[in-house]
């Protein structure tokens, strides 16, 4: 009984991403790893704009020599199956803390982000989600399972980059409850170092020139993001309202902390590299789903905590307010991706997977 409402919120979710997914098909960099990956040693390992992307190369692999090209069904499946995994843990952290109805609330905006909605309606963002999805999964376990949570992050870090930032996070969580476990976190560090100094390569110089700019703005369109708004004014005045609760509440849940360390370490390591495009690039839809739920995770438990009736009512207006924007960034979000589908039916496959690619 306990596990039906967020099983029947998941599956109106589901619908919702299936009716708004029609039209979508193969684009942009998913023709690199069709046309341009292997599984040799150097096909799998080999960096994809600065990423570890073993697992998604294993993955499209896979994918192509089962179910082929003539459906884009079951690359979407996957997304959607981590994406549902997200949801899950966003659900399970904030049901430990909160009331079923603030935990549902959460999940139910966390499944229809359209502020993060390239990542939830393009397959190929597999990548992204699954490294959320596994790394969220590390840091909510690993007080309790440090080992499987090693295992976790393992995986995180070979689906993309993002895997640092809960790299990050994990060992914040581990930090504040249990430090004696920290040594499982030279696991995954260990593996990723390897493949750092055997493989990786980049254009770019890592700098720290705009950095501070770089992760003020990532963290404010998030906060904004998960309140369904693009606007940085709304998420200035989240920050704020999230600051201030922090302050005034002592029993913040250390993952709920863990979470929103590894939003800040997130936009700091995305900025080392990326901060020189300027500090708008930050706002990306693909980077706001990364930090998304730390933000539902902590707004959440945070307004579980004011008194009834004013805590409830609150809720309800920033529920409502946060679940319209982000249904309608979402819409927004799937004409964008049809457009550029559309724009690349001229180009052949292989211009249409490059660095060049004008759509």
């Amino acid at each position: 009984m306990v596990t039906r409402p967020p099983v029947v919120l998941a599956g109106v979710a589901l619908v919702i991403l299936v009716w708004l997914s029609q039209g979508m098909t193969f684009y942009h960099d998913e023709y690199t790893f069709i046309l341009l990956r292997d599984l040799s040693l150097r096909g799998i390992f080999a960096p994809h704009n600065e990423h570890l992307s073993a697992t998604l190369v294993i993955l499209y692999r896979t994918l192509l020599g089962t179910v082929g090209m003539a459906s884009y069904w079951p690359y979407l499946g996957v997304t959607f199956a981590l994406h549902l995994a997200v949801s899950g843990i966003v659900y399970l952290v904030v049901r430990r803390e909160a009331s079923i109805g603030w935990a549902l609330g959460a999940m139910a905006i966390m499944l229809v982000l359209g502020s993060g909605g390239d990542d939830i309606l393009w397959a190929f963002q597999s990548g992204t989600i699954g490294a959320t999805a596994f790394g969220m999964g590390a840091l909510v376990i690993a007080p309790r399972r440090p080992a499987v949570a090693a295992i976790l992050l393992t995986i995180a870090l070979s689906t993309s980059g993002v895997g640092l930032a809960f790299f990050v996070g994990t060992g914040v969580h581990l930090l504040l409850t249990r430090p004696r476990a920290l040594p499982w976190l030279l696991v995954p560090l260990g593996y990723y170092l390897v493949w750092f100094a055997l493989f990786a390569t980049s254009s770019v110089s890592p700098g720290l020139d705009g950095l501070v700019a770089y992760v003020l703005e990532g963290l404010t369109a998030s906060a904004a993001g998960a309140l369904g708004s693009t606007s940085l004014v709304v998420g200035s005045l989240a920050l704020l309202g999230l600051a201030f609760g922090l302050g005034r509440v002592w029993d913040i849940p250390p993952v709920v902390l863990a979470m929103l360390a590894s939003s800040v370490a997130f936009f700091a390591i995305a900025g080392l590299v990326r901060a020189q495009l300027g500090a708008d690039q930050a706002t990306a839809s693909r980077y706001i789903y990364v930090a998304a739920p730390a933000f539902l995770m902590a707004g959440a438990v945070l307004l579980a905590r004011i008194p009834r009736p004013i805590g409830p009512a609150i809720g309800a207006v920033v529920f409502a307010f946060a679940l319209a924007g982000n249904l309608t960034l979402l819409v927004e979000s799937h004409d964008r991706l049809l457009s550029k589908v559309a724009c690349e039916q001229a180009l052949t496959p292989l211009q249409r997977g490059s660095a060049g690619n004008p759509c």
